[in-house]
């Protein structure tokens, strides 16, 4: 369903709401000094973008403030550099888009004249968390914050659920907003803000909003509408959600939801080229013959690092190996990997078996030899004597219809020419994209329409180096095609506003997966992993986000690799069958990166760095070299394989283990605090009991009462000894167990002097 607005006017986007002290800006860094979070204001597309398209005149769009409160002296921005001590950005003075920071909360609303009319764009400002003096608002023991979340808890959230009233003809808006866990502020506090879609009949001034009911006239409708709402507590505001109001269906839709297919989905990531366990050998013949193996060990949805022409894929051996990521051609496929029509007969043959197939985008930079890149470059200095650099840039061709679809900033970078680029946290291999120029939106939304064609989704790589303004765009481009259609974002950290209707799932490497690692190295407890996901509601993560619970991937080091060579327990492979079972088991998105089933740490041949004996370099391989390792498809462990596979079905056919279901923090006692997890998970009528042990040998737990002691995984019994108010199971590495209700305790143990039966 689309909403009122003409997909193919030249409207600004959905409205925004901010709090002040943020702005609406895109810096021309990429790295971890200049923010997480990018963003402009800018026309859409009309009509199928095209690939290459010829330069935006400036006139073409022109932007205006027309209203804003009383006493702001804000204006519209072009090009601004809101670091401190940082070269300017390069401003080619031909600017589509603006940037924007407000001064004052209240009411913004800024015009577009486009070549389709005059479109308009609300954005609502909300006071700072903190006064000009730094005073805390929530003034607890007159302490003085060192930052927003320590003064105030976390941002509330809210998830929109719509209906017709017939009776009153009108469409009633549920918010269901809830204070973050550690907020500081009080329900009464809640406020609900809502708008319409500027570019609908809607007024403002036509929803009634009561307390955290909004109700909307069906007269006031003359087609499908979009509404949007975000959570604010006084303090803090929360992400934005987004209903359709349907007065032709009297219906309602959520746009800003993951496809339903996600919530029994389990995520498999291949390094492409490590995949056919030697080098050079990968193509998509091999892949789509290896599609029943994936089939058999359950996946439902298949990531595989960029297949796409670039250096890295050719280079003998590239820093962090062959990875793809800097494309030098949008629209086609490796040659070494085979034709494009040999990658759809592959994905053809992964929806034949009921696989999804996910395309990695990279859309925040592109290669050093992308043909577009090229065309800037007018003369070219001395090579680096690093085999793997690339040569300096004497002279620019400021006349490339290119030039300004790269960041640039007004001066040298020490190496080339005024106006020298910007790059990927400073590799000059990774140029980074404007996303300030209208015809690089063009051509970067004309791949997202070519790729979503042929496959199901996209994981994106750094989405937080491109503005939220062009992933709402995209994702729209792709959910009008097919509602089904999924969108990954790689943010780390992970950043809430992420969801605000541009992603359906979203990295967590920040929290679950370091907190895997560290409880496998044995330096944490397991009950800590409950943290992790818990911690998602205090970071504003709404109800209906999905979350990945990925242990590994291809950026961060092998679980197993990093429980033996830093850890201290003595079978990583058992800690590491654990951590798998906690990523499938606790709420959140499963996920197995390329060989965990098959401990490829031990077995898998490892890459070879190009920085090996180099005491000034590191690099991805040097620091794990089984991250990326060739697969092992010869030799491997064959019941840590049985496990895993059992754990993927066990998933797929559990009532309770999907993200719905809500984590309680069971009582329970064990003597061993460092290997035992145990929890609860609720989906009403069905309730479960988890325990998990990191150990290399099984442990008893006591388990309170009423609780069955036949085991649902593995099919056993598990009973060790029971007593008036409980019983006592032998977990080996996972156990789950039915029980009709479920103890929400402040902590994991319970009548602590009583005595455990001993541990084996």
């Amino acid at each position: 369903m689309t909403e009122h607005d003409d997909s193919d006017s030249h409207h600004p986007g959905p409205p925004r709401f901010l709090q002040l002290g943020e702005s609406i800006a895109d810096p021309i860094y990429v790295d971890m000094e200049h923010g997480y979070d990018r963003d402009n204001l800018a026309p859409t597309i009309t009509g199928t973008p095209e690939r290459d398209p010829d330069p935006y005149r400036k006139e073409t769009f022109v932007w205006r403030l027309r209203e804003k409160p009383e006493g702001s002296k804000a204006g519209l921005e072009y090009a601004p550099t809101p670091f401190e001590n940082d070269a300017e950005q390069y401003d080619e003075g031909t600017h589509n888009t603006a940037e924007f920071e407000p001064d004052k909360s209240g009411t913004y609303v800024f015009e577009l004249d486009a070549p389709d009319g005059t479109h308009e764009l609300t954005i609502e400002v909300v006071p700072p968390p903190v006064t000009e003096d730094g005073t805390e608002l929530f003034d607890i023991e007159d302490e003085l914050p060192t930052d927003a979340r320590e003064a105030t808890g976390g941002p509330p959230r809210l998830a929109l659920d719509g209906a017709y009233d017939a009776d009153a003809g009108e469409f009633v808006i549920e918010s269901n907003p809830e204070l973050a866990p550690d907020s500081y502020a009080a329900p009464e506090d809640l406020a609900v803000l809502v708008l319409p879609h500027d570019a609908a009949s809607l007024d403002r001034d036509e929803i009634d909003v009561e307390g955290n009911t909004a109700r909307v006239p069906i007269e006031a409708l003359d087609g499908p509408t979009r509404v949007f709402a975000a959570p604010y507590d006084g303090v803090r505001l929360g992400t934005t959600d987004e209903i359709v109001l349907d007065p032709d269906e009297t219906a309602v839709s959520y746009p800003n939801r993951a496809p339903e297919w996600l919530d029994d989905a389990v995520v498999y990531e291949i390094f492409t080229r490590s995949f056919a366990g030697q080098k050079g050998e990968t193509d998509f013949e091999f892949l789509t013959e290896k599609v029943e193996y994936l089939d058999e060990l359950g996946i439902d949805l298949l990531w595989l690092t960029p297949i796409v022409p670039a250096w890295s894929g050719t280079a003998d051996t590239p820093p962090g190996g062959p990875h793809g990521y800097d494309t030098s051609d949008y629209f086609t496929v490796a040659e070494d990997l085979g034709t494009i029509e040999e990658f759809e007969a592959f994905v053809e043959t992964c929806h034949d078996h009921d696989i999804k197939v996910a395309f990695d985008l990279v859309a925040n930079h592109v290669g050093w030899d992308h043909a577009y890149w090229q065309d800037t470059i007018a003369d070219l200095g001395d090579g680096p004597e690093d085999p793997n650099g690339f040569p300096e840039v004497d002279a620019w061709d400021t006349d490339s219809p290119y030039f300004d679809w790269f960041d640039r900033q007004s001066r040298t970078n020490g190496i080339d020419a005024t106006p020298a680029q910007t790059s990927f946290f400073d590799v000059r291999l990774h140029p980074n994209l404007n996303y300030g120029n209208l015809a690089l939106r063009e051509h970067i939304l004309a791949v997202v329409d070519f790729w979503s064609d042929i496959v199901d989704a996209f994981r994106c790589d750094i989405a937080w180096g491109v503005p939220h303004s062009f992933w709402t765009e995209a994702r729209r481009l792709t959910r009008e095609k097919d509602e089904a259609f999924l969108w990954l974002d790689e943010s780390i950290p992970r950043i809430p506003e992420m969801g605000e209707s541009e992603f359906d799932l979203h990295f967590d490497s920040t929290e679950f997966m370091r907190t895997a690692h560290a409880v496998a190295r044995g330096e944490r407890p397991p009950k800590d992993l409950i943290g992790a996901i818990e911690v998602r509601q205090n970071d504003g993560f709404p109800s209906y986000s999905r979350v990945i619970n990925a242990t590994e991937n291809h950026d961060e080091s092998r679980l197993y690799y990093e429980a033996t060579a830093n850890g201290h327990r003595t079978d990583p492979a058992a800690a590491q069958r654990a951590a798998l079972a906690a990523a499938f088991t606790l709420p959140g998105v499963p996920f197995l990166y390329y060989g965990q089933e098959r401990l490829i740490s031990e077995y898998g041949e490892r890459r070879e760095s190009p920085y090996a004996g180099r005491e000034d370099q590191t690099g991805d391989i040097k620091a794990d070299p089984y991250k990326r390792a060739f697969m092992n498809w010869a030799e491997y462990d064959a019941p840590h394989l049985e496990f895993v596979s059992a754990l993927v079905d066990f998933y797929h056919e559990s009532p309770v283990l999907g993200p719905e279901a809500t984590l309680v923090r069971e009582a329970h006692r064990a003597a061993a605090g460092d290997d035992v997890l145990v929890f609860g998970r609720d989906a009403g009528e069905e309730k479960r009991v988890v325990v998990i042990n990191f150990a290399d040998h099984s442990h008893w737990v006591d388990l309170r009462l009423p609780v069955e002691t036949h085991d649902l995984f593995t099919g056993e019994d598990l009973l060790v000894d029971r007593k008036d108010d409980a019983v006592t199971v032998e977990v080996e590495t996972l156990a789950v167990f039915e029980t009709p209700t479920l103890f929400e305790q402040g902590g994991n143990y319970w009548h602590e002097d009583e005595p455990l039966p001993n541990d084996p």
